[in-house]
């Protein structure tokens, strides 16, 4: 036998009522197992604890003894019940979030702020790569959550929304009261695209096959900032997600049509390890995530699939 919380409890309750029967009333314990459990503690210790008298029960030498280290532990596990409930409210710790790169720009700082106002405790940091990049930080756990491309997703992975696919050009490239473009015709443009290792190329070209035809591209850029760059140069056109480019269109630094016949989408999932149980402040992290794109869909920016929030395990 070994020292436990029970028997410690039941010690201090009965030195401080200073009487079995009233312990064993107040604890909700008969006063034979009560007993029981006391004169076990004393055969463990090898000392009297209790002096049994008519009139109750008094602490020996040895039992006062006891009785200091046993409130001190008593009220350390109190304090570490409450700390523990307390943190359950209010979660704490490190979250990595890793974002598609064309995605990050539109979703990162709504994240940011909403996880600041709500869990200020946890430490959020945001990370943006292309889909490969994503899956194997996800495979190695870098990344705790991470927005990316069904193509590049696991199994366990949760379908989170459609983006429709605009064709990018220069400021005023689309202006003949052009609301559209059609995808060969897309395909067509001298376009500026990333390696094959990107999941947007990979769609475009699946799509270009089934046209029969290749796509014409003119540059290959590693980078949205630096692909943006090149299109407001004049050195080409792009199809980005709308994510990509609404505030360039908004600011008048970029033109952007969606590219339609048929309408081209890509589907963005949330990818987690799957080895990896989820804390507190990831879940809660996860459900802003999840809101924040609700939001953001709300507004038009793409079309969300049904996802429900995770929920926390209850505090005690």
């Amino acid at each position: 036998m070994t020292l436990d919380l029970l028997k410690m409890r039941y010690f201090a309750k009965i030195a401080e009522l200073g009487s079995f029967t009233r312990a064993s009333r107040e604890l909700g314990v008969a006063q034979p197992p009560l007993s029981l459990h006391m004169r076990s503690l004393e055969e463990y210790l090898g000392v009297l604890l209790l002096n049994r008298t008519s009139r109750g029960v008094v602490l020996t030498d040895a039992g006062q003894t006891l009785l200091s280290h046993t409130q001190a532990i008593l009220r350390a596990v109190e304090q570490a019940e409450a700390a523990t409930r307390e943190r359950a409210k209010n979660p704490t710790g490190e979250v990595s979030l890793g974002i598609l790169s064309s995605l990050s720009p539109i979703l990162s700082v709504p994240v940011f702020e909403a996880c600041e106002k709500m869990f200020p405790q946890i430490r959020l940091t945001i990370s943006e790569g292309d889909s490969q990049t994503l899956r194997a930080a996800i495979d190695t756990r870098l990344y705790d959550l991470a927005v990316n491309l069904v193509d590049a997703a696991k199994a366990a992975s949760v379908p989170l929304f459609d983006e429709r696919l605009y064709a990018v050009g220069p400021v005023g490239t689309f202006d003949g009261g052009q609301q559209q473009i059609a995808v060969e015709k897309a395909l067509s443009l001298p376009l500026i695209m990333p390696t094959r290792r990107h999941g947007i190329r990979v769609l475009l070209e699946r799509q270009a096959l089934m046209l029969g035809r290749d796509l014409n591209i003119v540059r290959e850029i590693e980078g949205l900032a630096s692909t943006k760059a090149a299109i407001r140069a004049g050195l080409g056109f792009s199809i980005l997600g709308r994510g990509a480019v609404h505030a360039d269109v908004q600011q008048d630094t970029l033109a952007a049509i969606p590219v339609s016949s048929p309408d081209l989408s890509r589907r963005l999932i949330l990818d987690m390890p799957v080895d990896h149980p989820p804390t507190r402040a990831m879940i809660e992290v996860r459900n802003i995530l999840i809101s924040v794109i609700k939001s953001l869909g709300d507004q038009g920016h793409w079309t969300c699939l049904q996802v429900s929030p995770a929920k926390a395990p209850q505090a005690l």
